[in-house]
């Protein structure tokens, strides 16, 4: 039986993604799969969309004025950049997104072994997961359909029509990248559950000052030290598999939240405030996905600083009691610290809240900019709500 298929973290995560189109490969080997149909049938369809789009640009995008014009040209470059990209990563790193879960697989077992592999909050966890998505796809439907038989401009309804599918793909990719993270998380809390539980037992050693079970105490904390080690090389997997994916959402999504924030002022100016309304639910729910992302990897990264704080608050006269231990605990310590997990968008990023306030603090300021150049104008309207060419 493959890893996969024994393993409850991924036996639905592979069926799904498969089927979506971005897994066209084992998991196990690199094997590619006949699920490779369905990729290429997935990057058809986004190219024939993007054409139509090109095509039917009169009607679906705006071009009364030269800024507005501007915003949708650039929108609609970052959109083909990144299916590019994301194209290209899901081949190219296939090796690291397979060593990724085969790290985290052997984590698992290591835990498993020490009876730490809570099963109970790991099926809890992983549908949460599931029903997260389900809602935040099912609230997306809705508001689709509610901003397309809401409005009366041809305009309007085209492009949510056009544009709802290239959405759905990239936020269902968003996702796909965030259970990895949210994965290597619960196994690294884990690992430093297991550490607690060992530094408790040292306490319990040290009272009954048994040497012997000091001794058993120490082989235990070194199989800890190998857990790390692989949990931390599961990070640097991680970085290789999604660093570039990473990059190009976070500008793909800094771009679009601008270009969002133009036309929620557009429209607020222009005293369409339904309009921007319905504009504003979707810069939302892009910042919410993208803050998701990058929470979730910050969350990861404390995950191991706090296995670095835990090893530095044991008790020194525990050390000198057993000199392995002490021996141990200092090679452990070298190793947290150099092997120091750290996740980034290829390097150019910290998966921490400082990209997520560069975008809140660049839109701040760019509003006011935004409402100065924002034309108000009934020509301006005439020309956005026009149908002559649909």
């Amino acid at each position: 039986m493959v890893m996969w298929q024994r393993w409850t973290v991924l036996s639905t995560y592979v069926r799904f993604y498969q089927w979506a189109g971005f897994l066209p490969y084992r998991l196990e080997n690199g094997k590619i799969t006949p699920f490779l149909a369905v990729a290429f049938v997935k990057c058809v369809l986004v190219w024939i969309n993007l054409g139509l789009i090109f095509h039917g640009r009169e009607c679906i995008l705006y071009h009364c004025e030269w800024l507005g014009k501007a915003v949708d040209v650039i929108k609609l470059l970052t959109i083909f950049m990144t299916e590019v990209v994301m194209a290209t990563e899901m081949f190219r790193t296939i090796s690291s997104v397979c060593a990724f879960w085969k790290m985290l697989y052997r984590a698992h077992e290591q835990l498993q072994n020490h009876g730490m592999v809570k099963q109970r909050p790991l099926k809890r966890l992983i549908l949460r997961y599931w029903m997260a998505m389900i809602i935040f796809f099912v609230y997306i439907i809705l508001s689709e359909l509610y901003n397309y038989y809401a409005t009366n401009s041809i305009q309007t309804k085209m492009f949510a029509l056009y544009f709802f599918g290239l959405r759905a793909l990239l936020h269902l990719k968003e996702q796909q990248l965030l259970y990895a993270s949210i994965m290597l998380n619960f196994y690294l809390r884990a690992a430093s559950d297991l550490l607690d539980h060992h530094v408790e037992l040292l306490g319990y050693a040290r009272m009954m000052k048994s040497l012997r079970y000091l001794e058993f105490l120490t082989r235990r904390i070194r199989n800890l030290k190998l857990l790390h080690s692989n949990l931390f090389q599961a990070g640097v997997e991680l970085n290789r598999s999604f660093g570039w994916t990473y990059l190009i959402l976070y500008c793909k999504n800094f771009i679009q939240i601008l270009s969002n924030s133009y036309w929620v002022v557009f429209w607020v100016v222009n005293g369409q405030s339904d309009h921007a309304l319905r504009i504003f639910s979707r810069l939302f729910i892009r910042f919410m996905l993208l803050f998701m992302i990058f929470h979730i990897n910050n969350m990861v990264m404390m995950s191991g600083n706090h296995i670095q704080n835990q090893l530095n608050m044991i008790d020194l006269k525990m050390q000198i009691e057993c000199r392995s231990l002490s021996v141990m605990l200092e090679s452990f310590i070298l190793q947290t610290r150099l092997e120091h997990i750290k996740l980034t968008a290829a390097d150019c990023l910290v998966m921490n809240y400082k990209p997520i306030l560069t975008i809140v603090i660049t839109v701040c300021a760019y509003i006011s900019l935004f409402i100065q150049q924002a034309p108000k104008s009934e020509l301006v309207l005439k020309c956005y709500h026009r149908t002559d060419k649909c």
